[in-house]
């Protein structure tokens, strides 16, 4: 593991992250039990209240809750700043984010304005909380270029797809607004899974996969300009009237092409680690980054092909190649490795205090390999592989849905158990380093 330019020291209470970790699954577990009642609606259209209760419990519920808890983590490391006020304003977010995610899932299912007012609220104070205690370190002079270019362009990114999403959330809120929310729903959807997950994608594994796999760095001018393409070319789609079909054509071309450069940069550097044992976060890795490339190749078949009968089963093969393909895959492998390294961080930092502690046997700073198990990690991916197949083959023949939404069930599940577990783990050797006496220093004095 290469920990160089890493700050070690410069770490969040570990309870910051973890109370994101080990919510989030509980919402991808809550959208696989959804799926299974609610199958049938959930794949007849994207528009149906099920198929956004359903989507939002993954992308807000799953996906950004974990991304949260991570930036409170990767960030100090990375830069070696804490989020400003991260201990007060953590808790506050979180819960928010909770209220507000069920919330959100309730009001489609149940078509209660009151309740998208809830839901409206405390996302609002979630996500504005967490913009604003970041926009201080964000506007610091720092040394480490391109981290915090990426994080000032993912910054600007999670601003507009959150003002997106809230302005049509009023919709819902004041039916009587007159606001056509479905006029933004394919912008709102590009910013937030093409423009947020794919550049915050680009932002963490920039910096894990050189660390936990000893690739070569990622080469600072290439991430800089496929950032700015991808959200020009994001910013021209959202800007760009639809009549200007040479035009839009030309700009989903050319963020077609900087996506899938992406993906082969990153898998050509994989290839190159000089770490070559198998592991298995490098499949999700893979998975993730395939299911890129096969929605911009599908993406363009269903345009070429032109096919309208099936177009419900292409938009909700795409659909699902984004969030569960890309976001979900690359999220749980980064939390293979981001989970024991963050205890076996902490747990090593507290036996630095009760140096007596080393001498224990057996020893009570965790290796990471004992915190999630390779065991553990591979039958991860063999849930999550065997629910992604089972998800697309869904979309075109509805009657394995239920086997789908198990098969879900089991990989959310599955995953609150690993993280769960390995925070008792990190709970019982913290307790047990503690009964030691603490290092008494002499200055001399």
């Amino acid at each position: 593991m290469n920990t160089k330019g890493l700050s070690l020291n410069t770490i969040p209470p570990i309870l910051i992250p973890f109370r994101f970790f080990l919510t989030a699954p509980i919402f991808g577990m809550l959208a696989a039990i959804l799926l299974f009642f609610n199958g049938s609606d959930i794949l007849s259209s994207r528009w149906h209240e099920s198929t956004l209760a359903f989507t939002h419990l993954l992308t807000l519920g799953f996906m950004l809750m974990l991304m949260l808890g991570a930036l409170y983590q990767f960030i100090p490391v990375m830069l070696g700043q804490l989020i400003p006020w991260g201990d007060r304003l953590s808790a506050i977010i979180h819960a928010s984010m909770c209220i507000g995610v069920l919330s959100l899932a309730l009001g489609f299912l149940l078509h209660e304005n009151l309740i998208f007012f809830l839901a409206f609220t405390f996302l609002a104070i979630a996500l504005s909380f967490f913009s604003l205690s970041l926009l201080p370190l964000l506007l610091s002079q720092m040394k480490k270029q391109l981290i915090v270019f990426l994080l000032r362009i993912l910054f600007v990114v999670l601003v507009v797809t959150i003002s997106l999403g809230l302005y049509m959330l009023l919709a819902y809120v004041y039916p009587e607004s007159g606001i056509m929310y479905w006029n933004y729903t394919n912008t709102h959807a590009l910013w937030g899974l093409v423009g947020w997950v794919v550049l915050l994608i680009m932002a963490v594994s920039s910096q894990v996969i050189p660390m936990f796999f000893v690739t070569p760095e990622f080469s600072t001018r290439i991430l800089k300009i496929l950032s700015l393409l991808i959200i020009t070319m994001i910013s021209s789609l959202s800007l760009l009237a639809k009549n200007l079909f040479l035009l839009t054509t030309l700009n989903k071309l050319v963020l077609s092409c900087t996506l899938i450069f992406f993906a082969f940069y990153v898998l050509s550097l994989i290839r190159q680690r000089r770490r070559k044992l198998s592991d298995v976060t490098l499949k999700f890795f893979y998975i993730s980054l395939w299911s890129l490339i096969l929605v911009i190749v599908f993406w363009w078949a269903t345009k070429l092909l032109d096919k309208p009968d099936y177009q419900i089963q292409f938009d909700l093969s795409i659909g699902i190649l984004l969030i569960y393909g890309l976001a979900c895959s690359a999220i749980i492998g980064m939390l293979q490795k981001i989970v024991p390294f963050l205890i076996y961080l902490h747990l090593q930092n507290i036996s630095f205090k009760h140096p007596e502690s080393m001498m224990s046997e057996p020893k009570l700073v965790l290796n990471m390999k004992q915190i999630i198990t390779n065991k553990q990690a591979k039958t991860q991916l063999y849930i999550h592989l065997s629910s992604f197949g089972l998800l697309l083959v869904a979309a075109y023949w509805p009657f394995v849905v239920s086997g789908a939404a198990i098969l879900m069930l089991c990989n959310f599940s599955w995953l609150l158990y690993s993280i769960t577990s390995a925070f008792i783990q990190y709970s019982k050797n913290k307790r047990a380093i503690i009964i030691f006496p603490e290092a008494k220093i002499d200055f001399g004095f």
